[in-house]
């Protein structure tokens, strides 16, 4: 399997995932060309993407969802409830193109779908399993409030994990968010602290984890290098060796290919 994070954050998020010759996109919240263009940075091609799934309607995961479903004709997979809830935001899309999520799904035989709840402040949010039929296995939450026992089902056993690492505590406390929107964040509902991240991390540590992916780090209450820097200093207090990256808003990382 090959994945990519084509940018993730407050103003974007998108995912590249290829196995086998089928590729996916993980939600897309950037414009279609914006898309095109972070495709084109690692040698891919809009037009060569089967399915794009989505994690919830926030405009940051489905701006350009729908242009892209009607410019491309692709496939646009999408739970009930964040259809209608985005339903505005992306437009008409062709009733062959739409396919509501509801419990695991294939796509083009290579790429095994397995979506999964989280707590978040959108109608619902899911991440996703991805399996591959060679036992390859990646598990996606990039807006996460909470830690559940169904996320850590989700996570175990993966061979690459993506997941949020939203806010420093300190810096959330002391930025000028508004108090309302600082306790949304900090909830159950709302988004997960680095220091959340990287305990889940060694928790769900095995052998088999070969990358971490820190991802929707804000630019408000976050830092990279402060993301960076609690995941290396705990990895590093607690003897485990793990390739990691941040990725960053503005650039895909590199594809990685396991």
């Amino acid at each position: 399997m090959k994945i990519s994070i084509l940018g993730s954050g407050s103003n974007g998020n998108s995912i590249f995932i290829e196995e086998n010759g089928s590729k996916i996109l993980i939600d897309a919240g950037f414009s279609c060309k914006k898309i095109e263009e972070k495709l084109n940075s690692i040698g891919e091609e809009l037009e060569n993407i089967d399915a794009l799934l989505i994690t919830h309607e926030h405009a940051d995961h489905i701006l350009g969802a729908g242009i892209i479903s009607r410019k491309y004709d692709i496939p646009v997979h999408i739970t009930k409830e964040s259809y209608i809830a985005g339903q505005n935001k992306l437009g008409k899309i062709d009733e062959n193109n739409l396919r509501f999520i509801n419990g695991d799904f294939i796509i083009n035989g290579d790429i095994k779908a397995i979506p999964f709840d989280v707590m978040h402040d959108a109608e619902r949010t899911i991440g996703f399993r991805l399996e591959s039929r060679n036992n390859k296995k990646i598990a996606i939450s990039t807006d996460i409030g909470y830690i559940s026992n169904i996320v850590r089902e989700a996570f175990s056993g993966v061979d690459v994990m993506v997941i949020e690492s939203n806010y420093d505590y300190n810096m959330l406390m002391n930025c000028a968010y508004p108090f309302n929107i600082k306790a949304r964040i900090k909830s159950n509902n709302g988004h997960l602290s680095n220091n959340s991240a990287v305990k889940f991390i060694k928790d769900i540590h095995s052998n088999r984890l070969q990358k971490v992916f820190l991802a929707h780090i804000s630019k408000d209450s976050n830092t990279y290098d402060i993301a960076r820097e609690v995941l290396e200093r705990e990895l590093f207090n607690s003897n485990i060796d793990l390739d990691f990256e941040v990725a960053l808003q503005d650039f895909s990382s590199t594809i990685c290919e396991f």
